[in-house]
């Protein structure tokens, strides 16, 4: 039954996230195709996140009466079927219907799947699927990008996004045999009552705020960075469609950002590490701008990593840091802020690229990272505050 799983985890956020990312690579083509800006062809990826953002609050909710396997397999193979019907849009109105449809759609996995993987699995094999998933998140925005490259650069973007839209419906419908219904989950009636008073507690505490906001700037970052970064890469340095979507493998190789993050972990607190992760950020948003595109691609790199690393240390400081009765509905605001992050920021950044080009966007996301600073700089005023009430030294709470 592991194995069937691990398959199964591996599959289902291969396709959630091919199907959410796919259209990255197409922002270009739509600004020829539909006379946009920038900006405008951008929000095909964050209206659909926006909804996402969302559709995660409700979807955790109705599992608890439709039961986990239900739910991530109407995810699968509704937003697949949403991802194929784009590709028969006549307008960018429609479109972007389509796509907030999809957000909607595609909530479902990301909402479901750690909690069936902690009902389904012994807790010793638990760590070793959920990296397997994250694992997945990774390939799945990586192939999504990489097949929707391949095919523009040889038809157009409807044929690409058909081809990645079939590809993913075959694979949601693997998911459907390979994945048995939960053995240990038991339905329960959706309490209204009880949902809110969870969000409140999660919203009480002023410290989390922070964290969610820090969520909110590191995914929006990264985003926008990966949104636009075809635009100076193939009129400035010349390069193919095909050749762009292979950039997206820095997005792979920054899982080494939260390795690294979880070795040291030991040796150094939260904050010293995530004072790195932005330092970090700011550097490799700098070597964008550099007129030399191994620099450029260096600084992609290191974007990478330390989104990677910001993201592990925040998700896991949000939990640490509720109360216990709100620690599920504060992971989930931290989601909500995480993924609207990327529709903000990502659609801002568009806006600073229509008026200042590149330069634009780097003076935007350094201006998020330096916000980022002054996040924590609240963070740790609110740890000595509570270290003097508790009398406790520093070390023992940061």
């Amino acid at each position: 039954m592991k194995n069937r799983i691990t398959w199964g985890m591996l599959i289902g956020s291969l396709v959630t996230f091919a199907n959410l990312y796919g259209p990255q690579t197409f922002i270009q083509s739509f600004t020829h195709e539909f006379q946009l800006s920038a900006s405008q062809a951008s929000l095909v990826l964050s209206i659909s996140t926006f909804t996402l953002a969302f559709g995660m609050l409700i979807m955790a909710a109705v599992s608890n009466k439709w039961g986990r396997k239900n739910v991530m397999a109407f995810s699968l193979i509704s937003s697949s079927v949403l991802y194929i019907l784009e590709g028969f849009a006549p307008n960018f109105e429609t479109l972007l219907f389509i796509r907030a449809l999809l957000g909607l759609a595609v909530s479902g996995f990301p909402a479901i799947a750690i909690t069936y993987l902690a009902e389904e699995l012994p807790r010793a094999e638990f760590p070793k699927v959920l990296a397997v998933y994250i694992t997945g998140t990774g390939v799945g925005g990586f192939i999504g990008r990489i097949v929707s490259s391949s095919m523009l650069d040889l038809t157009n973007w409807r044929i690409a996004v058909w081809t990645l839209g079939v590809l993913t419906l075959l694979l949601s419908i693997v998911f459907m045999f390979l994945v048995e219904p939960s053995k240990n989950f038991k339905a329960q009636p959706f309490s209204m009552k009880s949902w809110l008073t969870g969000i409140l507690n999660a919203c009480k505490q002023k410290k989390l705020w922070y964290f969610y906001g820090l969520g909110f700037l590191a995914l929006g970052i990264y985003v926008a960075v990966f949104n636009y970064i075809s635009f100076p890469l193939m009129s400035r340095f010349g390069l193919s469609q095909t050749l762009v979507g292979f950039v997206f493998v820095f997005q792979l190789m920054g899982s080494i950002g939260s390795m690294t993050v979880g070795r040291l972990n030991g040796r150094y607190s939260r904050t010293q590490l995530l004072v790195f992760a932005l330092g970090f950020s700011f550097i490799g948003i700098a070597l964008t701008a550099v007129h030399q595109l191994v620099v450029v691609l260096v600084g992609l790199f290191v974007i990478s990593c330390s989104f990677f690393a910001w993201h592990s240390l925040i998700s896991g400081w949000v939990s640490s840091s509720a109360i216990p009765s709100a620690k599920a509905y504060a992971s989930s605001l931290y989601l909500l802020f995480y993924y609207i992050g990327s529709s903000v920021i990502g659609t801002v950044s568009g806006h600073s690229y229509d008026r200042y080009g590149w330069n634009g966007i780097t003076v935007t996301l350094i201006g998020c990272v330096i916000v980022s600073f002054i996040l924590l700089a609240f963070i740790q005023f609110e740890l000595k505050h509570s270290v003097k009430k508790a009398d406790l030294p520093l070390k023992h709470v940061s």
